[in-house]
C-alpha cells in the first residue's frame, strides 16, 4: 500500500467515526491526571457574554492565524506519533530510554506525551474553531475592513483544508520536503559533501538558500502569489 493509499484509508476510517448531530456521548473526565495532562478539566457548559461587550473585528485575524497554526501543529504531532510508534523499543534502545545529557525519557512515556500533545492541540483547535464561527462575531465581521475580511477568509480556507485530515495534510507536506531533498541530492550529490566555490573556499553541496527552512518559505511565498 502506498503512502497516499494509507492516508486515504485513515481518512475514510475517521470519517466513519465522525460525530452525529444530537448524539450523546459520555466522555471520561481525565482532567487532573498528571499522566494525561492533555485532557484538561471540562470547561463551562455555556458562555456568559454581556450584551454591551463589543467584539473587535481586528482580533479575528490573529485568532484565525492561531487556529491555522494549531491545526498544522496537530497534524505534525499526529504524523510524528505515527512514525514513532512504528519503531520498536528493542530496536533502538538497550534500556528502554532515549536521549542523553539531561534529556532522557522512557520510550513508553514519550508515546504518552505524543498522545497528550495531540489531545491538547485537538481541544485547542476545536475551541478556536467554534469561537471564530460563533454568532456573537457576526456584528464585528460586518464592520471589518474588506481587505482584512478577505485575508481572514483565506486563512480559514487553509484551516478548513487542514482540519479535514490534519495528519494527512502533514504527511503530504513532509513527503513534499522529502521529494525536494531527494531531488537536491540527485542533482547536487550528498548534502554532507563539500566542494570549493569560485573563491576557493569550501561550501556545502546541495545548499540552496537555507535548506528545509528556505524551501518552506519559498513554497509559502509561491502560494501567496498565486
Amino acid at each position: 500500500m502506498t503512502a497516499a493509499q494509507r492516508i486515504a484509508a485513515r481518512y475514510l476510517e475517521r470519517q466513519g467515526m465522525s460525530r452525529t448531530a444530537g448524539e450523546v456521548r459520555f466522555i471520561k473526565d481525565r482532567g487532573g491526571d498528571k499522566n494525561e495532562w492533555g485532557w484538561g478539566s471540562p470547561g463551562p457548559t455555556e458562555r456568559e457574554i454581556q450584551e454591551n461587550f463589543e467584539f473587535n473585528p481586528a482580533k479575528l485575524k490573529p485568532l484565525a492565524k492561531a487556529l491555522r497554526s494549531t491545526l498544522m501543529a496537530l497534524g505534525h504531532v499526529q504524523s510524528g506519533y505515527n512514525e514513532f510508534t512504528r519503531v520498536k523499543s528493542a530496536q533502538v534502545s538497550p534500556d528502554g530510554n532515549l536521549g542523553g545529557k539531561g534529556y532522557i525519557q522512557k520510550i513508553g512515556e514519550m508515546r504518552r506525551q505524543y498522545m497528550n500533545c495531540s489531545e491538547a492541540l485537538s481541544a485547542l483547535s476545536d475551541t478556536l474553531y467554534d469561537e471564530i464561527n460563533a454568532s456573537h462575531w457576526n456584528p464585528a465581521i460586518a464592520e471589518q475592513d474588506p481587505r482584512e475580511r478577505e485575508q481572514v477568509k483565506d486563512i480559514m480556507e487553509d484551516s478548513e483544508e487542514i482540519r479535514e485530515n490534519p495528519e494527512g495534510w502533514a504527511e503530504s507536506e513532509e513527503a513534499e520536503l522529502d521529494d525536494e531533498s531527494g531531488n537536491a541530492e540527485d542533482e547536487n550529490g550528498e548534502n554532507d559533501e563539500t566542494e570549493p566555490d569560485d573563491g576557493g573556499q569550501l561550501k556545502q553541496a546541495g545548499y540552496s538558500g537555507g535548506g528545509s527552512v528556505g524551501r518552506v518559505v519559498d513554497r509559502y511565498l509561491h502560494r501567496r502569489s498565486e
